[in-house]
């Protein structure tokens, strides 16, 4: 008879502490289900009471935005999504914009949204911040050359010889475009001009926002066990892994210059290869200076937070163009006044572009931009942040930690209550700001006292695309000059309609997409195009 005692053949031991071990596994689980428990009851925010508008489970709309604006001017109400987001009165936004993260967080907000923990997306890169902001900014000008020739280099990579009318997608163009012109600054050429490279640049954000929605599919509990082995998490490490191993021959030059005199001639231009790397390193603490996938992070993240939204806000203005041919002729005849008054530059290969100065004087198409921007901004609402304490407002109300708040931008920005929008602010041609006037800002600017405001690239409390308060896009003088270089050279060498529009009389704008409160020109857009006689 066989012996039934667990020690009596190969393989009992594993079985008998198996067994043995049951007690103690079923006490662990019931300890995290416990610990889960009280993690989200302590985190669950309070139910508010505060006005609803907008159907729950149903899309949320820019209507629902502007009428809850409208109809609670002086309260808090709640969008109902998923999770509801209280939109606060814009009266209170100066009460709140520059509240410390220990009381409502943009950071803490963007790594909820993203799950920061297992995708790495949404954790500050202050030296990332710090090079845009500082360094950057600091040489626009010296980047205009660079970008205006790497321009020409695009438009010519991308839609070829173009003697006819030749149909493209017009949001896939730009966006390649845009990361042509983005890498030219960012890492230099000619890794900038790698396939490889752009390619990355482009698909990070995308993959990243796959790799979000694959982690918000399984429950917060399961997350720890299966995150890691998610097929689009993998995709990000490898973004990471890849986009260090090509940036690194950069980093170690960089780290090897040995003197400030180098260092300085090779700021001189923004197309020295490696600039900006150098400025961010500058910024990295010392424990990450040497280590390539950490700087390709950073790079990552710029391009995240850069190329895609300088795409959509290129993209609009192309379909706002197209669509009001109207506006083709004003904008065309500023380019060459300006360039008949300030004189122009032509290269080796006879291309003409515009000298440094001259593109802060494109007024028209600033403005032309910013009317375009209005009524498709990223996103319709601004100031998104979440609560990490307890936030009492001056209206009355408390938010408890963990609620969502933001401000009812897309309704500043049309509302003729707002006073950059008001009757009484605006000249005698005054527009209602529900319709589009692509000259709105140009003639402000033409008014004394007024000629600095307003642009494009402008943050404040009543223009609100780029933020307002400690968080205001640090990138937007730079992203403000790379549109315009694109749509001067669109303007100046290119013709281009909607696909089918053979009179050139415009008509209906294709549809943007809406997800979340996010707006994105219709991807499927396709327009076609041609190369100007003598350009």
């Amino acid at each position: 008879m066989a012996n039934t005692t667990f020690d009596s053949v190969a393989g009992d031991v594993t079985l008998r502490d198996t067994l043995l071990s049951i007690p103690a596994l079923s006490s662990a689980v019931a300890i995290l289900v416990v610990a889960f428990i009280v993690h989200y009851s302590w985190n669950k925010p309070a139910k508010l009471d505060l006005p609803v508008c907008g159907t729950p489970g149903a899309k949320i709309t820019k209507e629902d935005i502007v009428g809850g604006a409208r109809k609670y001017p002086d309260q808090p109400f709640i969008l109902p999504m998923e999770p509801p987001i209280v939109v606060l009165p814009i009266k209170i936004q100066d009460e709140v914009r520059n509240l410390p993260e220990s009381v409502v967080s943009f950071t803490k907000e963007h790594q909820r949204n993203f799950f920061a923990h297992y995708t790495g997306i949404g954790d500050h890169r202050p030296e990332m911040i710090q090079a845009v902001r500082v360094d950057l900014t600091r040489h626009i000008v010296s980047t205009l050359p660079d970008l205006q020739d790497e321009v020409r280099y695009a438009f010519d990579k991308e839609f070829g010889p173009c003697k006819d009318w030749t149909p493209f997608p017009l949001y896939m163009k730009v966006l390649r475009i845009v990361a042509l012109l983005s890498g030219r600054v960012f890492v230099g050429r000619p890794l900038s001009r790698e396939e490889e490279w752009m390619q990355s640049t482009i698909s990070y954000t995308i993959d990243c926002v796959k790799a979000r929605n694959a982690v918000r599919d399984y429950p917060q509990w399961k997350r720890p066990w299966v995150t890691s082995s998610l097929p689009e998490i993998k995709k990000l490490t490898h973004h990471r892994t890849r986009g260090g191993e090509m940036l690194a021959p950069i980093m170690q030059a960089q780290l090897a210059k040995e003197s400030v005199k180098e260092k300085l001639r090779n700021e001189e231009t923004g197309d020295e290869e490696g600039n900006f790397i150098e400025w961010l390193l500058k910024y990295t603490p010392e424990h990450l200076r040497n280590d390539p996938e950490n700087l390709a992070l950073n790079q990552m993240v710029l391009s995240f937070a850069a190329v895609h939204t300088s795409s959509m806000a290129t993209t609009h203005a192309i379909l706002d163009l197209i669509t009001k041919p109207e506006y083709f002729e004003p904008l065309r005849a500023e380019i060459e006044e300006i360039r008949k008054a300030d004189g122009e530059i032509i290269d080796d290969e006879g291309y003409i572009r515009l000298k440094k100065d001259s593109i802060n004087k494109l007024r028209k198409l600033d403005s032309f931009m910013k009317e375009s921007q209005r009524f498709s901004p990223p996103i319709y609402t601004s100031g998104t942040r979440i609560c990490t304490a307890d936030l009492q407002l001056s209206t009355g109300h408390k938010l408890p930690k963990g609620t969502r708040i933001c401000f009812p931008s897309y309704d500043v920005h049309t509302n003729p209550k707002t006073t950059t929008y008001s009757p009484d602010y605006n000249p005698p041609d005054y527009v209602d700001p529900e319709e589009f006037d692509g000259m709105r800002f140009y003639k402000l600017r033409n008014m004394p006292g007024k000629e600095a405001r307003h642009q494009f690239a402008t943050a404040g409390p009543e223009s609100l695309v780029f933020g307002y308060g400690n968080h205001t896009c640090p990138g937007r003088f730079f992203a403000a000059n790379e549109i315009k270089i694109i749509l001067v050279e669109l303007l100046m060498n290119w013709d281009i309609r909607l696909k089918g529009d053979v009179e050139q009389k415009g008509g209906p704008r294709p549809p943007n997409m809406e997800v979340d409160l996010v707006i994105t020109p219709n991807p499927m857009a396709m327009v076609e195009m041609k190369r100007r006689r003598g350009a």
